[in-house]
């Protein structure tokens, strides 16, 4: 993703938020100058086309907004970079009638004609504002934007100078005048023009950028008694270009503990945003201070600002590998093993309301057992080791769980997945396969042992991996039938299919179970959406395992991806009640785990509820799932 290489550097403005749903997703748009990001209700990133985008939002929008002055300057604005302005005119006109702040509504209509090139009505605008309000620094600034456009330097220049004079801290207004020193006499001159303007009353800008140039030529000293300068004049809250741009350069030359010392104590969640936090996270990481900077994690996850959701992911699992990291070096000795099993279907389990539905089984039922949590890879360890989860122990423990289920709701029989444990650490995932014995042996262990066991292997040695399963007959071990399927990890949608329709035909021939009639509501979600389903499954696992007394150890991170995926997956297969009821049990269980994280996801279900009804006996029961959560919810 590249998200280290843009750290510490200035982030670009956030991206639309909308209710389109019928836009594409393809990521390689992400690079498409015609084409637009926006996020839907749910959060998911679309892409649209600059015509569609006008057409179908941009027009709509702003005349939803046309007497909201806030909202419509925001509007314009984003319509200007995204190159509107002739689209606009009529309606930043309009913010120029009613805006109660004269000087903005002004200058973005006087910036509006520039780009439509009506520079006398841009001049006309910004002079008539100035003789009815007086001289302001940054319309002065775009009175002398006028002049350059018309070939007239010499004017522009006398005017910008005057407008730093006003307020030398207009990022647009100090970086033009520094560029127009720097292009006739070089890089001295550059430096020279940021003095000067340091030397006018409250300027801090140009002092930031004096102190890059200190921090480049190794002068720490000097750097921070500029930056402290600039903080001494500053007025509250600090602007957030002065701590971003202070802590982006101080990390750019590797000045972690001033980055904490300066910025820190200034930094407000609410107010400065990713943009100043992305570097205090950084920051405090790298110096090995994971508490603070989960703390700003979880502050800026407070927020609720789906834009910022990936970013926020990606510190999410960094902090998960150094926590890991460090709980790694405390492990002195091996861990003793539980297996603890899944019967049926995990989002039936722990006093869910959908139990209700699990089919009755009569009295001496085949039971089938599936045991997972083997892969064969080429950094297999000689001892235990501790380490996040990746995607083979993810697809190793996901497998069972989905067999499990299929076998309870396809078949006569009682379909349970047994899942390692390591006490003290997490999941145990086995870097070789247990001999048949073993695995009966393991499996026969407690009450209601089963009659047959899965034995299932995941070899990610190879350029495609292959799942191999074979089925044992519990009481003597005998293998009675194995089988394999070639995995496509990139589009496991077909293999998860292929895998199935073996496994049925398999336990139907070897393990005297009959199929039965499926229930209606039991929509296993499959061909594109089949791996999504299994990794949803898998982190529903996650949690739910850090709700049992009898297990000591492991833990979660990316808890709200957790969340954001099964929501998605319902919202992507909106009549799917299977995917509903998974949801609803993740947000059940999350609920006794994190409660903390849940109030983002109150409204973004009442509005999946509302939006995506499904048949009605599992809407009730969702109904009862989501208000355990959320007791004031009304769907």
């Amino acid at each position: 993703m590249g998200l280290f290489s843009n750290l510490f550097k200035k982030k670009s403005a956030d991206s639309t938020s909308t209710s389109i749903s019928d836009y594409s997703v393809e990521a390689d748009h992400a690079n498409d100058p015609n084409m637009i990001k926006v996020l839907d209700e749910y959060g998911r990133e679309m892409f649209i086309t600059k015509q569609q985008w006008r057409d179908n939002v941009l027009l709509g929008n702003l005349e939803k907004h046309r007497n909201s002055p806030d909202d419509l300057y925001g509007m314009l604005v984003g319509a200007l970079e995204d190159g509107f302005a002739a689209d606009i005119i009529c309606y930043a006109e309009h913010l120029k009638r009613i805006d109660l702040i004269p000087a903005r509504g002004a200058t973005i209509l006087s910036i509006v004609y520039m780009e439509v090139n009506r520079l006398d009505d841009a001049q006309r605008i910004l002079d008539e504002h100035i003789a009815q309000y007086g001289e302001e620094g940054f319309v002065l600034t775009n009175l002398a934007k006028v002049y350059s456009r018309r070939g007239d330097d010499v004017h522009a220049e006398a005017i910008l100078w005057h407008a730093l004079e006003l307020d030398p801290n207009q990022d647009n207004g100090l970086g033009w005048y520094a560029a127009i020193q720097r292009e006739r006499q070089g890089k001295q001159a550059e430096l020279d023009g940021f003095r000067r303007v340091a030397a006018l009353p409250r300027s801090w800008r140009a002092r930031l950028w004096l102190a890059r140039e200190a921090l480049q030529q190794n002068d720490l000293i000097q750097a921070k008694a500029l930056y402290q300068e600039a903080l001494a004049v500053v007025e509250q809250p600090i602007p957030t270009d002065l701590l971003m741009q202070m802590s982006g350069d101080l990390g750019n030359s590797g000045c972690l503990n001033e980055i904490i010392h300066l910025a820190g104590p200034y930094f407000d969640p609410v107010y400065h945003g990713l943009e100043v936090g992305n570097n205090l996270i950084k920051a405090n990481l790298e110096l090995g201070r994971l508490q603070e900077a989960r703390l700003i994690v979880n502050q800026l996850y407070g927020q609720q600002r789906s834009d910022w959701k990936q970013t926020l992911s990606f510190w999410d699992t960094e902090l998960a590998k150094a926590e890991t990291a460090i709980r790694a070096e405390e492990t002195v000795k091996e861990p003793s093993l539980s297996l603890f099993s899944i019967e049926s279907s995990l989002w039936m389990r722990a006093g869910s309301p959908f139990s209700a539905l699990l089919p009755a089984k009569r009295s001496g039922a085949i039971r089938i057992a599936v045991l997972g949590s083997t892969a064969l890879m080429g950094n297999t360890f000689e001892k235990p080791a501790l380490q996040l989860s990746d995607s083979t122990g993810r697809l190793s423990r996901s497998i069972p769980l989905m067999i499990a289920e299929l076998v309870h709701f396809t078949t006569d029989a009682v379909g349970i997945a047994l899942m390692p444990w390591a006490q003290g650490q997490g999941f145990a995932l086995f870097g070789h396969p247990y001999e048949d014995a073993a695995i009966c042996e393991i499996a026969g262990n407690g009450d209601n042992t089963p009659d047959y066991v899965i034995g299932l292997t995941i070899d990610a040695t190879l350029p495609a991996w292959r799942i191999n399963l074979h089925l044992l007959r519990r009481a003597d071990a005998k293998r009675l039938a194995e089988i394999s399927v070639d995995a496509d990890i990139e589009n496991l949608g077909t293999s998860i299919e292929a895998l199935i329709r073996k496994v049925s035909k398999m336990l139907v021939e070897h393990a005297e179970i009959h199929h039965v009639s499926t229930p209606a509501w039991y929509q296993r979600p499959a061909g594109y959406y089949a791996a999504d389903y299994l990794l949803r499954l898998e982190q529903l696992l996650c949690v739910a395992c850090q709700g049992f007394d009898f297990l000591e150890g492991g833990g979660i991170h990316g808890e709200r991806e957790m969340l954001d995926g099964s929501l998605r997956l319902c919202v992507n297969e909106p009549s799917n009640c299977t995917a509903r009821m998974l949801y609803a049990q993740m947000l059940r269980l999350m609920n006794k785990v994190r409660p903390e994280i849940l109030s983002g996801y109150k409204d973004k279900t009442a509005h999946l509820q509302r939006d995506y009804p499904i048949e009605k006996d599992i809407d009730l029961l969702i109904d009862k799932a989501v208000k355990e959560v959320f007791p004031a919810q009304e769907n």
